[in-house]
């Protein structure tokens, strides 16, 4: 058996320039973000939608009388504040529900959704709950720090709602 006699600079030197060549190579015409939205588009649509159907809830909720309707009158104020906010955060191209001619699979419309029965205290108070506690998640997955900054804001409007609706 022959031996190679490969110094430790050409061996250095073989693989930085087969890594440069893979590098060029991956940077053909293939887009490097394989999805239609970014993280916080998709964080934000996500959100505006969580957030019309909580209106909705509220909105039935106080409409059948189903708590204290100055306290869910509030947190229904809240609810649509927080949809402006969101709505603002949205880059000036992209619309709330998706556009089908850039290709992201939605409808430029909400959809038409039955929001269930209507909650009563302790069911709205489960709904603030746990909307609260995924916001920490979306607040994890947007790349934009003021993004992030309001979807967690948002998360402790939540769980001061959550809050006060266990105490009353």
């Amino acid at each position: 058996m022959g031996q190679w006699n490969v110094s430790r600079r050409t061996l250095l030197g073989a693989t930085v320039a087969g890594a440069a060549a893979v590098g060029l190579v991956g940077c053909g015409e293939i887009d490097w973000y394989p999805y239609a939205e970014t993280p916080d588009v998709a964080v934000l649509r996500s959100l505006i939608r969580e957030k019309e159907r909580m209106i909705a809830r509220y909105e039935r909720a106080l409409a059948d009388g189903a708590g204290p309707s100055e306290l869910l009158e509030g947190f229904l104020g809240h609810h649509l504040a927080h949809v402006d906010a969101l709505l603002d955060a949205l880059p000036e191209d992209v619309g709330p529900y998706g556009d089908p001619e850039k290709g992201d699979g939605e409808t430029s419309a909400p959809p038409e959704e039955d929001p269930g029965p209507t909650p009563d205290r302790a069911g709205l108070r489960l709904l603030e709950a746990a909307a609260a506690s995924a916001r920490l998640d979306q607040a994890a997955a947007v790349t934009d720090a003021a993004l992030a900054q309001l979807v967690s804001g948002i998360g402790a409007c939540e769980a001061a709602h959550a809050h006060l609706m266990d105490r009353i």
